[in-house]
Formats: C-alpha cells, sequence, structure tokens
C-alpha cells in the first residue's frame, strides 16, 4: 500500500477520505465513518484493506454516504447537517477527479435505511459518481436489497457487479 489520505475536519468529528491511493484503487462506501486513522485502523478498515487485497487491488479508499463519525450508528442525529453533506460531496468528487474509471464497492448494509437522509446523502452521491465510469461492486446483497457490510464478511469475500442502477430506484 502507498501513502495514507486522511482528510477529516479540525475538531475530528467527521471523517471524509481514509485510505491509500496507487495504481488499482479500489473505492469503499460504508454508511458513517468510525473512530480510524491511518495509524490506528479498526475492524472495519482492516477488513476493506484484506478485501481489496484479495481482489486484486493495490490500495483502497473509504468514503461514506454520510461523514459523521460515531462508533454507534444509533447516536447519528435523527436529521441531517447538511453543511457535513455538503463537504462530504465535496471531498469525494476531489479525491475521484483523478481516476479515468472508477471500481465502487457499496458497502453500507442496512443502516441505509434508519435514518431518512441517509438514502438522499447517497442518491446525491450517485449523482455526483454517475457522470463518471463506474463499476458497482459488493460482496452480496441483504435480504432488504441493501449491499453487505465489509465487517461480516470474509477477508477472502469476492467482489462481484452490483446493478445500482436498479438499487438507486428503490433508495
Amino acid at each position: 500500500m502507498s501513502e495514507w489520505i486522511y482528510k477529516r475536519n479540525p475538531d475530528n468529528s467527521v471523517r471524509y477520505v481514509l485510505g491509500t491511493k496507487g495504481e488499482k484503487t479500489l473505492f469503499c462506501f460504508g454508511i458513517n465513518p468510525s473512530i480510524a486513522t491511518p495509524d490506528k485502523l479498526d475492524p472495519t478498515i482492516k477488513k476493506v484493506e484484506n478485501i481489496a487485497k484479495h481482489n486484486g487491488y493495490d490500495s483502497f479508499i473509504m468514503l461514506n454516504v454520510y461523514p459523521k463519525r460515531d462508533t454507534v450508528f444509533e447516536n447519528l442525529e435523527d436529521s441531517i447537517n447538511d453543511t457535513e453533506h455538503m463537504n462530504n460531496i465535496k471531498a469525494i468528487t476531489e479525491i475521484i477527479s483523478d481516476y479515468s474509471e472508477l471500481h465502487i464497492w457499496v458497502a453500507f448494509g442496512n443502516h441505509i435505511y434508519d435514518r431518512d437522509y441517509l438514502s438522499i446523502c447517497f442518491k446525491d452521491i450517485y449523482d455526483k459518481l454517475s457522470r463518471k465510469n463506474v463499476k458497482w461492486l459488493t460482496t452480496g446483497v441483504n435480504k432488504s436489497g441493501a449491499p453487505k457490510h465489509p465487517l461480516y464478511q470474509k477477508k477472502t469475500s469476492v467482489l462481484i457487479d452490483f446493478d445500482m442502477k436498479s438499487y438507486i430506484k428503490t433508495l
């Protein structure tokens, strides 16, 4: 893996980007970030890194539908912070600008349905990403149709194509 990319706000309550940039980068979308930093990876980031390597990627960049940091999902506010959301979109747009083709692993699990604003956030992100050449990937879907969260996947999980056009219509 190459040098770490780490974008957050000054008080570290929000994280926009965490990962490494290489020759073949896998982007991964979670729902919201927890405590991971380049110096202290959490179990989810370690799993993302392992699955990326297993699938032939030399780097990964973790992004999130919503950038508010919390280790307990239920602590996320009930309504959107528009400033944080717009800053998240800006950070995502900046990090993808160097790539002509994106391989994006969608891995946020069922929490996408637990706050009304999360599906709106993801639709906004999708609109920005749909202007690029994107290959959407997953390790599988839950009964709800949501892409599975990486923490609960084997480090040898295989990434498969994900029909994002159909899925986005269900949000």
